[in-house]
């Protein structure tokens, strides 16, 4: 059982004394996705060290921020980030179900906790895995630590979803919420400054490859383009995922699935390449509340990158509004990607604008990751953390 060797990690960690400055980040699981690595990554450029503390689910994923995690230490239950820990600071905790764990060791070691509510509530509230009866409980138990642990957090971050949704949920129990958009860092822009793009038109996709985020109904347009367009035209796949998916894709004409891409590596894939980028997520409860939190919109209309993105969730006002792509219905129809890809391949002079709107958006300094991280800096929460960016 893990639970008691867990309890001993947790102990060690409470009866460490004064020696650098660190903050503590629970986690649910020993995968560090984008967001929590950008949340520690801001952390590290702060001048703090950091120690990571998870279930044992899974193995350790620390690779998905822009500079690849370098582990100190690694152990069953933690890992340390920087060498010697000292003083401990803040807590930052990333999932529900270590709230409360999270919440004790504030209070008995008089420091500041930040939650982060980036993804589970909604998984868990709207779809889910397992059966109906397993995603009501898991619901209510969502509801139950938020109503009971949040008004002991001093600051609770939380991804922008359409109308606020998810903000207005957590408002319920803490008034301290911040929205924290899901911006890429200023390395992507400058990335798409420096792009001298030729050759056939790439569209791509970079992220977990499941049907409902529209990587096979992509694969299905690119074999209905007339042949002159096919000929043009190619469909990149970057990410892993659904195994059997993957395998189909391999064995499609004009597709290359691409695994183990580092955010360097498609940057460098998309600087010699014309390329469209993909946001397809299809008409579900849970992706009809998107807003800011979709980390690949905003990473492709960096590079400057025209995308085919689903009216779903606030896609149609950034999309469309800032005419950066083209747009298609959330029941994700073969025939109708295929003729807005068709259109991104014929209108040479449509697609350098959308390129051109992109870059222009992206080229606000609030449109980064690093405004982001001054916003929490802004608030306070960590004594004698200075401002990123």
């Amino acid at each position: 059982m893990w639970i008691e060797p867990f309890y001993r990690a947790v102990e060690k960690l409470m009866s460490v004394k004064t020696h650098r400055d660190y903050v503590l980040c629970l986690s649910g699981a020993r995968v560090i996705n984008k967001r929590m690595a950008m949340l520690i990554e801001g952390v590290r450029e702060n001048g703090m060290n950091v120690r990571i503390l998870a279930l044992p689910r899974g193995p350790w994923v620390l690779d998905k921020s822009e500079n690849p995690t370098v582990a100190s230490a690694i152990g069953r239950f933690s890992v340390d980030i920087g060498g010697e820990m000292n003083a401990l600071k803040a807590v930052m905790c990333f999932h529900w179900i270590v709230l409360p764990i999270a919440v004790l060791i504030g209070l008995l070691r008089r420091v500041p906790v930040l939650y982060d509510e980036h993804d589970h509530y909604e998984m868990n509230s709207l779809e889910g895995t397992g059966s109906a009866l397993k995603r009501t409980v898991c619901s209510l138990l969502v509801r139950m630590i938020h109503r009971i642990f949040l008004p002991w957090v001093t600051l609770v971050t939380c991804i922008h979803q359409h109308q606020q949704f998810l903000k207005r949920h957590l408002e319920k129990w803490q008034s301290s919420v911040l929205e924290i958009h899901n911006y890429p860092a200023t390395v992507w822009r400058e990335a798409g400054r420096n792009r001298n793009p030729s050759g056939k038109l790439c569209f791509v996709y970079i992220g977990g490859v499941y049907r409902e985020k529209g990587v096979a109904v992509a694969a299905e347009a690119l074999q209905l383009l007339p042949p002159a367009s096919r000929a043009q035209a190619e469909y990149h796949v970057f990410g892993e995922g659904d195994f059997e998916l993957i395998e189909n894709l391999r064995t499609t004409p004009g597709v290359v699935v691409h695994n183990g891409v580092t955010p360097r590596q498609f940057q460098e894939f998309a600087a010699t390449r014309n390329c469209c980028g993909l946001a397809l997520l299809a008409n579900t409860p849970r992706y009809n509340l998107v807003g800011t939190n979709c980390t690949k919109l905003f990473e492709y209309l960096a590079l400057g990158l025209p995308v085919i993105a689903t009216r779903v969730g606030e896609f149609p006002q950034i999309v469309g509004g800032h005419q950066v792509g083209l747009l298609i219905d959330g029941e994700l129809r073969p025939q109708e990607l295929a003729t807005q890809m068709s259109s991104m391949i014929d209108d040479e002079e449509g697609f350098a604008c959308f390129s051109r709107n992109a870059l222009r958006l992206m080229s606000r300094d609030e449109m980064t990751w690093e405004h982001e991280w001054s916003r929490i800096g802004a608030t306070g929460l960590f004594d004698g953390l200075r401002k990123a960016g």
